[in-house]
C-alpha cells in the first residue's frame, strides 16, 4: 500500500484481472464448475444489478449462480464472446471503484457486435484479497430488443440450473 493510502499499481492490476476474469468465466461455458469459478469473483453478500430487458438484482452466491445459469441456459452463449472496453479503477485503502465498458460479439453465424454497455463496480479488499461487492450492469440504448426478447420469452422452457 502506498504512503498516501491510494491504490497501488498492483491493486489496480489485481482488480483489472478480476474484470477480465469476469468476461472469461462467462465465455468458458456452462456448468457447476464454471458457476463456482464465477462465484469466487464476488464476496458472499455481493449484489449484481442488471438493467437490460429486465431490471433484476441478484444477491449472494445463490443469486450469482442463478444469474450465471440463466444467462447460459436461456441465451446462445456458445455463439457469442465477451470483451472489455475502456476502464478506470480508482479508490484508496481497501475500497475501489471500477467503471468499464463491455461488448458482446458474434463468433458464429453473424459478424459484429451483439450488444454493449457498462459496469459500475465496487470492490473491497479483505485479508489482502480483492473481490467485487456490488456490480451494476447498464445496457446501452442500442440494446437489440428484437434479438433478445425471443430468448426471454422462452426462459421458462430453457432455464436449467447447474
Amino acid at each position: 500500500m502506498s504512503q498516501n493510502n491510494e491504490l497501488t499499481v498492483i491493486d489496480r492490476f489485481t482488480i483489472f484481472e478480476q474484470l477480465n476474469m469476469h468476461q472469461r468465466c462467462i465465455d468458458k461455458g456452462w456448468g457447476r464448475e464454471q458457476s463456482d469459478l464465477y462465484n469466487r469473483l464476488y464476496w458472499p453478500e455481493a449484489k449484481f444489478h442488471v438493467n437490460d430487458l429486465r431490471t433484476s438484482t441478484f444477491e449472494g452466491f445463490e443469486g450469482m449462480k442463478q444469474m450465471f445459469d440463466y444467462a447460459h441456459s436461456v441465451f446462445p452463449m456458445d455463439k457469442w464472446f465477451h470483451s472489455m472496453g475502456a476502464f478506470e479503477i480508482s479508490g484508496s485503502g481497501d475500497k475501489a471503484e471500477a467503471h468499464w465498458r463491455w461488448f458482446v460479439y458474434w463468433k458464429a453465424e453473424h459478424v459484429g457486435i451483439v450488444s454493449t454497455g457498462t459496469y459500475d463496480d465496487i470492490f473491497e479488499r479483505r485479508d489482502g484479497v480483492w473481490k467485487c461487492l456490488e456490480r451494476t450492469s447498464k445496457s446501452d440504448p442500442n440494446w437489440p430488443n428484437d434479438l433478445f426478447q425471443p430468448f426471454i420469452d422462452r426462459a421458462d422452457i430453457t432455464f436449467k440450473a447447474s
